[in-house]
């Protein structure tokens, strides 16, 4: 959780003095656990969101305020009430448990072209962009095989035809090896050429996720965006996304 967006999330510049120490100090605490506070790590912590307190007017509130959020120790520190900590704990450990960090801009896959189409779509682009970006290409390489899977799914449903890569038992799809053979002869589906690379998509994926000892590097995803990028156009169409 990035302390803006916690400043958003909570409305806080129009919160009271007392109340904006309670609640960056609960922030303080779910980011670091720490639950013990002197007034110079509590200045601290209101510096760097720019409010400048009467130090000794504040420590009055924490004190003998008619809320009392903190407890203050014979050493002077303060530390949560545990009810009030308790409560805080359920009213915003939300916004952790919430929060999706992930932001990307096309770095291997076109979020222009390729998202809003599905939310969960979209959030599996999103996520192989971040992977590539940050250098994280077994990730990045397990992703790519599972929007891969996806798509062919979505394209079996779209043309009527995804019984042909059900289990015999009807409890869900076949493996990707079995989806992708059935896809390269199946004649309602018409692949194009490309079709000819969908074993090389599962493969590189399929590495990442199952070799003990094999790692992916860049020029491993290099080597395939450009037909990985034709796949997706292909099975975009096929699936009625575009």
């Amino acid at each position: 959780m990035q302390l803006l967006d916690f400043i958003s999330l909570t409305n806080l510049e129009k919160k009271s003095e007392i109340e904006r120490v309670k609640l960056l100090c609960f922030y303080h605490y779910k980011e670091t656990s720490e639950l013990s506070f002197t007034m110079a790590s509590i200045r601290d912590i209101l510096k760097k969101c720019g409010y400048t307190p009467n130090m000794s007017r504040l420590k009055s509130k924490m004190i003998t305020g008619t809320s009392k959020f903190f407890h203050q120790e014979k050493n002077g520190n303060f530390v949560f009430i545990p009810m009030n900590l308790q409560i805080l704990d359920k009213e915003y450990t939300k916004f952790w448990e919430n929060t999706e960090t992930i932001e990307s801009s096309s770095e291997l896959i076109d979020e222009i072209k390729f998202c809003n189409k599905r939310q969960y779509i979209d959030k599996l682009i999103k996520q192989i962009n971040c992977s590539y970006s940050n250098n994280c290409y077994d990730a990045c390489a397990v992703l790519m095989r599972r929007l891969f899977e996806v798509l062919l799914i979505l394209s079996y449903q779209a043309l009527g035809i995804d019984e042909d890569i059900k289990n015999q038992n009807d409890s869900g799809y076949i493996m990707l090896d079995g989806i992708v053979k059935n896809a390269k002869s199946n004649t309602i589906l018409k692949l194009s050429r490309i079709k000819n690379e969908f074993d090389t998509f599962r493969k590189v994926g399929n590495f990442s996720a199952h070799n003990i000892t094999y790692t992916a590097g860049k020029k491993d995803i290099d080597d395939i965006k450009i037909d990985y990028r034709v796949m997706l156009e292909e099975l975009f169409t096929k699936s009625n996304l575009i």
